[in-house]
């Protein structure tokens, strides 16, 4: 009789412990999936041989992250509430994407990146990108220099080399001073002889063509994309 009253009660429990776990599988698979992010993140590595004006923050090396990120579409709502991180670095929102300009030491021009997303809903979205290059202005170096001389601009990059844009202009007036497109040299000579005395001149060198990388996880939308664009800038004034 004993025997008989546990056989009954243990197949009780197991047809009881298969339901709850039908049900178990059953809600799992009824859960709600995340709806997927459109991500767009733009990467600038950049080489400062001066920020702003001659002789000011020379040498300054560091990485200027952009990141948008939309509900469901490239069109979507923005989110403006998630944690983004560059190079373990927090972003700060402004406006509609997250942004910080990141400070490299210059003997350790690193060569990828995480890109890290975590969302209020708990979902973490990785991935690693690289820099396959940097670009940096060899000459002019931040300085005063004879407007009577023409100006010979040199770059180099560190790994991969392409063509590239080459622009100079009044920083304080914003007048276009030379432009140079698609040049496939290392360098280019800019006639200063027509610039007014004490003139400060912002010239910047910026690959041509960009590397583009495009995410195609479970938890990105078709679409999403990373973009490195390497530059580099100077700054000079005329005597």
């Amino acid at each position: 009789m004993r025997l008989r009253t546990f056989l009954v009660i243990a197949g009780i429990c197991l047809l009881l412990s298969a339901y709850l776990r039908s049900q178990e599988i059953e809600n799992q698979q009824e859960a709600p999936k995340p709806d997927p992010l459109f991500i767009r993140a733009t990467i600038y590595p950049t080489v400062n041989l001066s920020r702003y004006d001659y002789n000011n923050d020379v040498d300054l090396y560091e990485i200027r992250a952009y990141v948008q990120l939309r509900d469901k579409t490239p069109i979507g709502e923005v989110i403006d509430n998630a944690s983004v991180y560059v190079y373990s670095q927090l972003l700060d929102f402004k406006i509609d994407h997250y942004e910080k300009r990141i400070k490299i030491p210059m003997e350790e021009l690193v060569e990828d990146f995480e890109l890290r997303i975590e969302t209020q809903d708990d979902r973490v979205i990785k991935n690693t990108f690289k820099i396959p290059t940097w670009l940096i202005m060899l000459n002019p170096r931040p300085d005063i220099v004879e407007s009577t001389q023409d100006l010979t601009i040199r770059w180099k990059f560190t790994r991969f080399g392409a063509p590239v844009d080459v622009f100079a202009y009044d920083f304080k007036t914003g007048e276009k001073l030379f432009e140079g497109l698609n040049l496939y040299s290392s360098e280019v000579t800019v006639p200063v002889k027509d610039i007014p005395e004490s003139t400060i001149v912002r010239i910047w060198v910026m690959q041509s063509w960009l590397y583009k990388r495009f995410l195609q996880g479970p938890a990105e939308v078709p679409g999403s994309e990373i973009i490195v664009i390497p530059w580099s800038q100077v700054f000079i004034r005329t005597k």
